[in-house]
């Protein structure tokens, strides 16, 4: 790699993508098997998990642990960007993402080379993006899954959140959202204009909830300390 920047040909991570395995080849120490396996391997890359793609952009503060969070909770790039830039608590609110991950995630989605980057990449086919399987399994068995097997209905407007970044956040704890409310719902979060879910959940007993009392739900419990 320090051969290809001192060339000039590597300045971004997207950059590698464009080398064919003759070019590497000629570099000191990398043979033929050795290019034609990096270009393998670098191919191999595209197709990864999203969480693994947004850790491997190397954004300051975002390890592994942290971008599956994020990936749970942000199902894109695009998504993700869009709460960095216009609706930072978003992210904040997430389990085991803090203010300062937050200001990270806000300055490096607002930086035009950055930008310019995740364009490229997504023209040398990454997806950036989670895929069906990865969406599925949203919300899985790990410990920050404090709402894990709980059951959400949306319905209404919410005040400030969509319905995609209510079920985003929701999943990211854990939890699953469903279209429909049966005695197996746990909750319902009800918004402006609710309409007939609203009336079957009363008519069930299903605990109802607002925005607030969502986002107060939504806050991870706090660990015992004796």
């Amino acid at each position: 790699i320090e051969q290809l920047v001192d060339r000039g040909l590597v300045r971004s991570i997207a950059d590698l993508y464009g080398l064919d395995g003759a070019l590497l080849a000629s570099l000191d120490r990398m043979g033929a098997k050795s290019a034609e396996n990096l270009v393998a391997a670098l191919a191999a890359s595209k197709a990864q998990p999203w969480h693994r793609q947004l850790y491997g952009l190397g954004i300051h503060h975002v390890g592994e642990v942290n971008a599956k969070a994020l990936a749970r909770a942000f199902p894109s790039a695009a998504e993700l960007a869009t709460a960095a830039t216009e609706t930072p608590e978003l992210i904040t609110a997430v389990h085991g993402i803090g203010s300062e991950i937050t200001q990270s995630l806000e300055q490096w989605f607002a930086t035009p080379a950055n930008q310019r980057l995740l364009e490229q990449l997504e023209r040398l086919g990454f997806s950036l993006a989670a895929g069906p399987a990865e969406t599925t399994a949203a919300g899985g068995n790990e410990g920050e899954a404090h709402l894990a097997g709980q059951t959400f209905v949306l319905t209404g407007t919410l005040p400030s959140l969509s319905r995609s970044q209510a079920q985003a956040l929701i999943e990211a704890a854990g939890g699953k959202v469903s279209g429909s409310v049966s005695q197996k719902t746990s909750y319902v979060v009800a918004g402006a204009e609710a309409g007939s879910k609203l009336s079957k959940a009363e008519s069930l007993g299903v605990t109802v909830l607002d925005e607030a009392a969502l986002r107060a739900l939504l806050e991870p419990p706090l660990p015992f300390t004796g």
